[in-house]
């Protein structure tokens, strides 16, 4: 079976890439490696999955975060959209496709 690798992108920045792992519908899984520009987005991301966190945590990051059409995965030039993904502390993301 060939593994199928993305660049997570933040509008039109990679931040990352991703080793998709699974399925379980609408759930898409994978395992995340970081590049250097995904420290700007990592505190939105730990407060985000964090099952301690709340809205007013969630007010301090800019609106655009939150904007779904602002998240993408590319792959050899194919582009699609994501929701937002989940990214945990040990490298598992988590998304689903946006239809």
């Amino acid at each position: 079976m060939r593994v199928k690798c993305w660049e997570l992108l933040y509008k039109e920045t990679p931040i990352g890439n991703i080793t998709i792992t699974r399925h379980d519908f609408p759930w898409t899984y994978g395992i995340f490696s970081k590049y250097a520009e995904f420290e700007k987005y990592n505190t939105f991301f730990q407060i985000l999955v964090s099952e301690n966190s709340n809205d007013n945590d969630l007010k301090r990051f800019d609106e655009e975060l939150f904007n779904e059409n602002n998240w993408h995965l590319k792959n050899e030039g194919e582009i699609v959209g994501i929701d937002i993904p989940a990214i945990y502390e040990d490298n598992e993301i988590g998304f689903r496709y946006r239809l």
